[in-house]
């Protein structure tokens, strides 16, 4: 029997192929959809993530960022921008995914985030629909969706880390922070997740540290859930990151020549890099938003534990 997902990405309307693309309107090689995610917070997530896409940007890389930490959404504070509208507005039917984008500094498109991720399982199909339409626009205009998620393990953390293709997981030499790293990726191994696992090691004091750091995760990752976790590389600890929040800039804008900038690049250009998963055909946006809006014939997602 075809899933609620399967019939709403057939009900969607066609775009027209463009010179260039594929079908739908899509650029030739799909989208790509790759969630930030992390055990505990404090860990330099959304700093990492408004960074990429800055970098990304620089690359001709066209990246949308959503900030899906619904209810705690900061990517609009740390970038110095107001949202009229966030993400909430668009679930409630108030507007529309195009009018709550926003243009940040260093070129960085991002969707602000709202609180009641719980709206997604309750929209009529028309609504999901239109919902779907409307990413299939921006699947014309945007190559990648950087997803800021939650910290932790909650519900909603894992709503969007199950949805997205590819996930990658920050993490800091602190104690606490692996064994949560590992609790997260243990989850997600959990629910069923296929997709790739991609680590970026942040606040490191030096590489044999971060290597030390990506070692006991890959080491415990192998052998108990029988994963192969993906190193991006690592990030130096610099007390500038604390002068470009204050300054509701990224570090990359303020201090593009710091050894950390560097190191950033390094990590955007190996991230960018990876091979795309196989999705069938299927854009990556598209398939992200009906997963979420898959009520799996109960009326919920499954988000149990």
């Amino acid at each position: 029997m075809m899933d609620q997902a399967q019939g709403l990405r057939e009900m969607a309307p066609a775009r027209p192929r463009k010179a260039g693309t594929g079908s739908g309107g899509e650029r030739a090689g799909g989208h790509r959809v790759i969630s930030f995610t992390s055990g505990k917070g404090g860990v330099g997530k959304t700093n990492v993530v408004t960074s990429l896409a800055q970098l990304g940007h620089r690359q001709d890389q066209r990246v949308l960022v959503m900030d899906a930490d619904l209810g705690l959404a900061n990517i609009d504070v740390l970038l110095g921008v107001r949202p009229r509208k966030t993400l909430q507005d668009v679930l409630e039917g108030r507007a529309t995914i195009r009018d709550v984008l926003i243009e940040g500094p260093g070129g960085v498109t991002f969707l602000p985030g709202g609180s009641g991720v719980a709206e997604l399982t309750s929209l009529e199909t028309a609504q999901k629909l239109a919902l779907l339409d409307g990413i299939n626009e921006l699947g014309e205009e945007f190559d990648t969706l950087l997803v800021d998620t939650g910290a932790g393990i909650s519900p909603n953390v894992m709503y969007f880390n199950q949805a997205a293709a590819e996930v990658v997981t920050v993490v800091t030499p602190e104690p606490t922070s692996i064994a949560d790293a590992y609790g997260v990726i243990k989850v997600l191994h959990q629910k069923g997740r296929k997709g790739p696992v991609y680590v970026v090691v942040n606040m490191a004091r030096n590489g044999t540290e971060a290597s030390h750091v990506f070692q006991r995760l890959a080491l415990a990752a192998d052998r108990f859930l029988g994963l192969e976790l993906v190193n991006l590389g690592w990030l130096p600890k610099d007390s500038r990151l604390e002068n470009a929040v204050r300054q509701q800039k990224t570090l990359v804008d303020l201090y593009p020549r710091s050894k950390v900038a560097g190191r950033l690049q390094q990590v955007t250009d190996r991230l960018f890099a990876m091979p795309q998963p196989d999705l069938s055909g299927e854009s990556g946006m598209v398939r992200f938003w009906s997963h979420l809006l898959d009520e799996r014939g109960t009326g919920q997602l499954d988000l149990s534990f």
